[in-house]
């Protein structure tokens, strides 16, 4: 017997998107892109980042910022982190014994490619990196509050918007929000497993308990991945974190640019 089930939010498939997925064009799997922009659309509904007025008043080093910012951006999109098609399976066979036995598919990325991109993922999401996100929405925000113009408003409610959005995809998957959203919509009561998943807790498990620090955590991802499921489990929860907020950090990248007068 073979069972097939999926996400509720698969129903609300596809969304019409408001914009390009950003940095696509950079990826050999742009449908990929595409999907996380659509869960995004579902959710947020953010506006388009390449409308942002443009602001002036950036001193050199605040510039320099934010071009470091665009720049991690630009690199974290070739990332085949970003590409690859990361999935774990679950099968059931008979063993010499003829019991049943578990069975775990796991298909993910390169450990390297993993190492690698999370070391750059972490130049964005740290609060403690100069060009982090955290950084340049400030030095945009200050800025958007010094200029008065006929703009300002509309800066206003687009930097709410997105800043908005960034705190939420620290706190919960995004999957899970948008099952949420779709569960709510059509009066289904439901219990999402997935909705127990912090992200913000997840990177630094990963970050600091093996992939860039063996220290604090690394007990405690231990016991986690106890077994071979559970290790594939969390690793593909990790690697779900990354994306959503990887994506989020393209989109910002744009605002960004435009922020600064680039084209």
């Amino acid at each position: 017997m073979q069972i097939t089930a999926s996400e509720f939010h698969a129903v609300a498939l596809p969304q019409e998107l408001r914009f390009p997925p950003p940095y696509a064009e950079n990826s050999p799997n742009p449908a990929d892109y595409s999907y996380w922009w659509q869960l995004m659309r579902m959710v947020f509904d953010l506006p388009n980042p390449s409308a942002f007025p443009v602001l002036r008043g950036f001193t050199d080093d605040e510039a320099t910022v934010v071009q470091r910012y665009i720049y991690c951006c630009k690199e974290l999109s070739e990332s085949t982190i970003l590409s690859h098609a990361t999935r774990v399976q679950v099968n059931w066979k008979k063993n010499e014994a003829g019991e049943q036995e578990e069975v775990i598919t796991a298909d993910f990325p390169s450990r390297e490619a993993i190492r690698g991109t999370t070391v750059l993922f972490r130049q964005l999401f740290s609060t403690e990196e100069r060009a982090s996100y955290n950084a340049v929405r400030k030095m945009v925000g200050k800025h958007i509050h010094a200029t008065v113009d006929d703009f300002r408003d509309q800066r206003l409610e687009m930097q709410k918007s997105w800043n908005g959005a960034h705190g939420k995809l620290r706190a919960h998957l995004l999957t899970a929000m948008a099952d949420r959203k779709v569960c709510d919509a059509r009066g289904w009561k439901a219990t999402l497993p997935n909705e127990s998943i912090k992200p913000e807790e997840m990177i630094k498990l990963f970050q600091y308990g093996d992939l860039i620090h063996w220290g604090r955590g690394a007990e405690e991802l231990s016991k986690l991945s106890g077994d071979e499921f559970n290790k594939a489990w969390n690793t593909m929860h990790f690697l779900t974190v990354m994306a959503q907020l990887s994506h989020f950090y393209l989109g910002y990248s744009i605002l960004a640019r435009k922020a600064l007068g680039d084209i």
